[in-house]
């Protein structure tokens, strides 16, 4: 009887021990999700390579301070009746920061160029949506919107382009010198007749930051001062000026 409730104990603490050990594991990290840091001069990025984005722009490829995409298959292409055919990628950096804290950033402009062509009619769009949102102070966005169209027959392949702008250190409270960036594409083409083709894809996308010395606030003490000082001297020259006769 003693031995069982021996072994009985032991194996009591086994599972106990089982328990334990199965609670302090590391949780299990996705396979093939990755966290990329590129730092350029004066810009650094940090993003996921394993979001869904990235099947249809790419992984992006750090020039300087720029980042450049050239998806490898973003498009939209609508033939005969089939109404309006949408493809829409959403790439986010989760931090873009200046690798001087001392600098904010002063503009945000992203670049995008397409091709595309519409046979015979219909019509293609695209749109371009940048979000910019401080890590600092989660008030703090500011975000813009860019469409352009194009329809009728183009008489064969077209290329144009569209151009967003964001100005952080205007926009925010707190220093721009670290924010998640959100920029979010959308491609349309549209056709209602069996002889209608039209197609749009997106070639190349450039991600560029300006850089300047963030604003020194100047302390209250400094304006009263200052005002006192001007004040000062007022009085002294007008008790300088000779009495008028």
């Amino acid at each position: 009887m003693r031995e069982r409730s021996t072994g009985k104990g032991l194996r009591g603490s086994l599972a106990r021990l089982t328990i334990v050990i199965a609670l302090t594991l590391p949780a299990a990290v996705p396979a093939g999700a990755a966290v990329i840091n590129a730092c350029g001069p004066n810009v650094c990025y940090q993003y996921d390579d394993a979001q869904a984005a990235v099947a249809l722009t790419g992984t992006p490829v750090l020039v300087g301070d720029d980042m450049q995409f050239l998806p490898p298959a973003f498009l939209a292409q609508a033939t005969g009746v089939a109404g309006w055919v949408t493809t829409t990628a959403n790439f986010i950096f989760s931090r873009i920061y200046t690798v001087d804290s001392a600098n904010e950033f002063s503009s945000f402009h992203v670049f995008e160029e397409f091709d595309y062509e519409i046979i015979t009619d219909g019509e293609v769009r695209a749109a371009l949506y940048t979000q910019a949102r401080s890590n600092l102070l989660s008030s703090d966005s500011t975000s813009t919107l860019v469409n352009w169209s194009d329809s009728g027959d183009t008489a064969g392949p077209q290329i144009d382009s569209i151009n967003a702008y964001l100005y952080p250190a205007d926009a925010f409270s707190a220093p721009a010198r670290d924010m998640r960036v959100s920029i979010q594409n959308t491609i349309r083409a549209f056709t209602d007749a069996l002889a209608e083709n039209a197609f749009i894809q997106k070639k190349f996308t450039l991600v560029a930051l300006t850089t300047q010395p963030a604003a020194v606030p100047v302390p209250a003490a400094v304006w009263l001062f200052g005002s006192a000082l001007g004040l000062l001297g007022w009085l002294r020259r007008g008790a300088a000026q000779p009495s008028q006769a």
